[in-house]
């Protein structure tokens, strides 16, 4: 039976301001801030998740923390030490492992690994890098060699400090079945694994952005995801974590924009027995109460299954 978690991400909305960089396409830095209020702290999570949810996992967003030094960090170590909760994946966001620029890169490289190594020490299973930006374009099939080296040098680092390297389909090239398998097969199975997104395809992520930014709104229910469901079908067999994505839950509990039922069958039928991690990325409402939806409608697909 899957193992279920839920990511703190889910509840951004109540954990206080927040904020990421990133690489768009043009290769220029960006941030985004967001002014969400504080309503808990990021160190109280663990319990609350465990009384909220009932999961025996929970995952972090490392932007959730102000930096390396902050002293939250340390906070929720004490706290997560002290529950029975396991903190089964860190999703870094820092630096961008398609930066051309050698010397660059090897900062990002040096800047991920002070992460992994932290929170390797708190018994993280895995921690997810992202094979170049989210947003980076699309050039071709073939993974570059210089990303293939930096997943291969971070790879055995975390291998090293008792955790295991992931990489998620989560946007630019690595939204793409083909082209993620195509690095999977460069890195091999020793040095990297997979965090499978069940939202995180071309298909709709081009309207959950658009709504992101605030660019001109597409109805989901307008959009053709077969290729969304074949990527999965495609990646499945790698799968060694899944984020179950939603992107709304409706007054009625209805659940969109993925056919979570659908998508978690078709990991069943791929014997998929791994950690399922709630990723709520809907805005506005009650945010522990939707997670809590997407949990139970999570549960009983996966039991069904």
């Amino acid at each position: 039976m899957n193992t279920l978690s839920m990511s703190a991400y889910s509840v951004r909305e109540h954990l206080g301001p927040t904020g990421f960089d990133f690489v768009d396409q043009e290769g220029k830095p960006v941030s985004i801030r967001f002014d969400y209020q504080k309503l808990l702290d990021l160190h109280e999570f663990p319990a609350r998740a465990r009384a909220e949810f009932g999961v025996d996992g929970i995952e972090l967003v490392q932007f959730q923390f102000d930096g390396f030094d902050d002293p939250e960090i340390d906070a929720f170590a004490e706290a997560l030490a002290d529950s029975d909760v396991q903190l089964l994946n860190i999703a870094l966001d820092s630096g961008d492992l398609l930066e051309s620029d050698p010397e660059l890169r090897a900062e990002h490289i040096a800047e991920l690994k002070r992460w992994i190594a932290r929170f390797a020490e708190m018994g993280s299973r895995f921690v997810r890098v992202n094979p170049g930006s989210p947003f980076s374009p699309h050039h071709g099939e073939e993974p570059p060699a210089h990303l293939v080296a930096a997943l291969v040098e971070l790879g055995d680092f975390a291998n090293a400090h008792g955790t295991r390297l992931l990489v998620e389909n989560h946007g630019g090239p690595s939204s793409d079945p083909v082209w993620m398998n195509r690095l999977l097969d460069a890195v091999g199975r020793e040095h990297l694994g997979l965090l499978l997104d069940l939202g995180n395809f071309d298909a709709l992520l081009g309207v959950v952005a658009a709504a992101f930014f605030g660019g001109e709104a597409t109805d989901p229910a307008t959009v053709d995801l077969s290729s969304l469901y074949a990527g999965i079908e495609s990646l499945a067999d790698r799968a060694e974590l899944v984020h179950v994505k939603a992107h709304e839950v409706g007054e009625d509990g209805s659940i969109g924009h993925v056919d979570l039922p659908r998508a978690l069958a078709i990991l069943a039928e791929h014997g998929y027995a791994g950690p399922l991690t709630v990723e709520y990325e809907g805005n506005g409402g009650d945010p522990w109460a939707k997670s809590a939806r997407v949990l139970d409608v999570t549960r009983a697909a996966s039991v069904a299954a």
